[in-house]
């Protein structure tokens, strides 16, 4: 026996609902695919890139991917903290992040662990990976981690006349550090560089780290130089062992260059301004009045005889009388004072009016003159 059957329409609408019942459920069941990963290559040495990829991770999460020493038996510890990356997982439960593979804290055989963050159903996946150079031992379970302390990191050397000039600048990293683990610390990884302003990405060569006993220092010296013409503000910075970090900043100028470019430079605009000045017209003000050509210059001691030739000279006749231009012959003593001009200023004026000096006599005319009988 069969109950009543629903309209048409609400018999639809209950079909609807039931599958998105069911197609909910299936969405809210877990996958049951365990999540893996994979790293391209396989090996590598430190400053090597890798391409970490897996699937089946949960979508919607994100994955932290760092390259650890000792099988990562010990947790993070055993991991290059500072080298690692998080990339998220996409809806399709796919990840992929690029890896730079650093020297981790301890020996290898080391890997590359994926691992969701830190909660009660964390998954974590060790993908086999070998860092070439570094060292390998044995592995021991909950053995006392790698510790090194930063005990002083400065810069030495500066300021040579080479460098005050542009050329090559010259600095010596001095790196101390303590080993405060139980175990001797062998043949640690030293990563430095240099770089402009705050970030050290320029790789310098440095030397072995050798071992370190327990609780013992030791000091490493590594050579820095600039290229030249460098100026500005740098920093020398690394790792000591995968976990250590320090950085150190310091400025160089090339202060005589600079000194030396200015001076020229003040010499140019000098040479430049000199030869405008020649190619410039003169424009003081209006030359003296120039006596007359036929007149000569008043000498250095007048006597009586040139100045008679000046007046000879520069004097116009009117009939037997000799008419002298005060201005001509003001023109002609002028320089040194060898006269007293208003002396003869004097000597020429009569009541107001000037005198003509009368002609001098012809040698061959008689004493008495032209109107005395002969």
């Amino acid at each position: 026996m069969t109950g009543p059957r629903l309209p048409r329409p609400l018999a639809a609408l209950a079909g609807l609902a039931a599958s998105a019942a069911l197609l909910l459920t299936c969405l809210a069941a877990p996958a049951s695919a365990e999540p893996g990963g994979s790293a391209a290559p396989g090996e590598g040495a430190p400053g090597t890139i890798v391409q970490v990829t897996g699937a089946g991770w949960p979508a919607g999460t994100s994955v932290h991917i760092a390259v650890c020493g000792r099988l990562a038996v010990n947790g993070s510890v055993d991991c290059d903290a500072a080298g690692a990356v998080t990339a998220p997982v996409g809806p399709d439960g796919v990840v992929a992040g690029g890896l730079t593979i650093g020297a981790p804290p301890v020996d290898c055989p080391c890997v590359i662990r994926m691992a969701t963050p830190a909660k009660a159903d964390r998954m974590i996946v060790d993908v086999p990976f070998t860092v070439l150079g570094h060292p390998t031992s044995e592995v021991v379970k909950d053995a006392q981690p790698v510790r090194i302390d930063l005990v002083d990191a400065e810069l030495r050397g500066g300021g040579s006349w080479s460098e005050l000039f542009g050329w090559r600048t010259r600095r010596t990293l001095v790196l101390t550090v303590r080993n405060n683990a139980p175990d001797p610390v062998k043949d640690a990884p030293l990563v430095v560089g240099w770089g402009e302003g705050a970030t050290a990405d320029m790789p310098i060569t440095a030397p072995p780290t050798g071992t370190i006993p327990p609780g013992e220092t030791a000091t490493f010296r590594v050579p820095v130089e600039l290229p030249p013409a460098s100026y500005g503000d740098f920093v020398v910075g690394g790792r000591f062992a995968g976990q250590t970090e320090f950085q150190v900043a310091f400025t160089t100028y090339p202060y005589l260059l600079f000194g030396v470019n200015l001076l020229a430079l003040l010499a140019l605009l000098a040479g430049v301004r000199a030869a405008i000045r020649r190619r410039r017209p003169k424009t003081r003000g209006a030359a003296a009045p120039q006596p007359p050509a036929s007149a000569p210059a008043a000498p250095r001691h007048l006597q009586r005889s040139a100045l008679l030739a000046h007046l000879d000279a520069a004097a116009q006749r009117d009939g037997d009388t000799l008419v002298i231009d005060r201005s001509s012959l003001l023109t002609y003593l002028d320089g040194p004072p060898l006269l007293d001009t208003a002396a003869l200023d004097r000597f020429l004026a009569v009541d107001g009016d000037t005198t003509p000096l009368p002609l001098p006599s012809d040698p061959s005319t008689p004493e008495g003159g032209p109107d005395e009988p002969r």
